[in-house]
């Protein structure tokens, strides 16, 4: 099973490669979208990170995404924090495995 990061912040790249996690590196949406439909074709990827920014720019690619099934999509913050609310953990694992705690 594979790991894949969409972003476009170079600090987030580093981070997740020092732990084996593949990365791609979006610059725009349109970039973007495409590297989320790539997803769609790699039956070895299980889990996909995409940080806050991405995740605006792409709403609906994101969401059909997250309806397939396969693979799991958990939406990151941005290396500089934004997109993380004060109840961040709980969030995650409420939109990763669907339970609020």
């Amino acid at each position: 099973m594979k790991m894949l990061l969409i972003t476009d912040s170079p600090d987030a790249i580093i981070g997740m490669r020092l732990a084996g996690v593949d990365t791609v590196r979006v610059k725009n949406p349109e970039a973007a979208q495409k590297a989320i439909k790539k997803v769609y074709s790699d039956s070895e990827i299980g889990i996909v990170f995409i940080t806050a920014s991405i995740e605006k720019m792409c709403k609906n690619d994101i969401f059909q995404l997250k309806q397939a099934g396969r693979p799991l999509v958990a939406v990151i913050p941005d290396s500089d924090g934004s997109g993380q609310s004060a109840n961040a953990v709980a969030e995650y694992i409420a939109d990763a495995i669907g339970i609020k705690i």
